[in-house]
């Protein structure tokens, strides 16, 4: 497990690594009228995460969750009741910073993080799904490019493409058949911004999210730490077009979710006039990326800092919304019309940091912590018919 004493301050979860960056300059995170913590006569040998970094769904009942220990589960979406996972194994080096990638690649396969210089290659094989998950493959490239923060999968001319985000600032691009059991490596993309928007130096590439499929080719988006949005051409690698998503940002980006040409980006707003939810219209010929509202959501409206954890697009009965779980412990929900945000609320659901989230086309929504909660957006299941459980397709624009 990891052991965050041992490590630097870039290694922490991104959160609390912002939290310190502004109570080193003075910033109280008290709430009002609170006491002030008091120093007892004890050492602190270091705090060990089991928080949840990611969450991705494998078929219609079936999803999965890798936290920062580097273990990953499978659960079964059980509405209503709490049931352990189905299988836990470890997926990830102890010397990394746990699962933060998990990618769907057929109804069988899956591919996530190991370490600085490899991912895994899992796949179910049994007539029970995803209890006998068994490693089918190691994944290797430089380990200068760091370990697999984000990925996404796809289809073009009978080959699978996986992409995957690393956290040196760089995109691997791969191609394996159908099967997904012959990847290799087609190319490496440096995406790294020249000036990143966040003080430490980070490139960490948050998300990969593919948007358009012409052909033999395809674009993809990326969203990393140090601020910048990437169009990328797939299978050579081009970088198409690149935007800072906010010049004046204090943090970069920690999430991206796309359906058709919209483009929602989620950060950690700082102080009271930062945003931490953009939203955006895509070009798809031109990769042009054009900025169209923007939101804070905070449910204190004095906090020094609100985490927005992850974003997500989903469905309800009255149409296309998004999710987004904060570092209040909030999911907040919303719409977007091609010209701006519309803010439905937020509901309390767990305690301070944050969550990952995963939707499933069908109308199942996971919100994962330390705890696991299961919501029904849909009162009668949609019909998935995609070729990726979570993938959404764009209703006429």
């Amino acid at each position: 497990m990891t052991r965050a004493s041992s490590k630097s301050a870039v290694s922490l979860p991104a959160v609390l690594r912002s939290r310190r960056d502004l109570e080193s300059r003075g910033v109280s995170f008290l709430a009002s009228g609170a006491a002030a913590p008091t120093s007892l006569p004890i050492q602190q040998d270091g705090a060990t995460y089991s928080m949840a970094q990611e969450a991705s769904w494998l078929d219609a009942e079936h999803f999965a969750v890798g936290r920062w220990d580097g273990s990953l589960s499978i659960f079964r979406f059980n509405p209503g009741e709490f049931v352990g996972p189905l299988i836990t194994t470890t997926a990830s080096s102890p010397s990394s910073e746990g699962v933060q990638m998990i990618t769907w690649l057929n109804p069988r396969t899956i591919a996530s993080s190991n370490d600085a210089g490899t991912m895994i290659v899992w796949r179910s094989t049994g007539a029970t799904a995803w209890v006998d998950l068994q490693r089918v493959a190691m994944l290797s490239y430089d380990p200068t490019f760091g370990e697999a923060n984000s990925g996404d999968a796809f289809v073009l001319d009978s080959r699978i493409y996986l992409v995957a985000g690393h956290a040196n600032g760089y995109l691997t691009i791969w191609s394996g058949n159908q099967h997904a059991n012959d990847f290799q490596l087609v190319t490496s993309v440096d995406v790294r911004a020249a000036h990143p928007v966040n003080p430490w130096d980070l490139h960490n590439v948050r998300g990969v999210s593919l948007i358009q499929r012409s052909g033999g080719t395809a674009l993809v988006i990326t969203g990393s730490e140090d601020g910048d949005l990437c169009v990328v051409r797939v299978p050579d690698g081009a970088i198409v077009s690149r935007t800072v998503f906010n010049p004046a940002a204090q943090r970069g980006i920690n999430s991206i979710a796309t359906r058709g040409r919209d483009l929602l980006v989620a950060n950690c707003s700082v102080g009271p006039d930062d945003k931490n939810l953009w939203y955006y219209r895509m070009d798809l010929a031109t990769g042009a990326i054009q900025l169209r509202d923007s939101a804070n959501l905070k449910v204190n409206p004095s906090a020094p800092q609100v985490f927005n954890f992850c974003t997500i697009w989903g469905r309800y009965e009255a149409g296309v919304c998004f999710f987004s779980s904060t570092e209040e412990g909030a999911l907040w929900m919303g719409t977007a019309d091609g010209s701006r945000l519309s803010i439905i609320g937020y509901q309390e659901v767990t305690s301070p940091l944050g969550s990952a989230l995963a939707f499933h086309v069908s109308g199942k929504l996971a919100m994962v912590s330390f705890n696991l909660y299961e919501f029904i957006t849909l009162a009668a299941p949609a019909a998935a018919g995609h070729d990726h459980p979570e993938r959404l397709s764009a209703d006429a624009e």
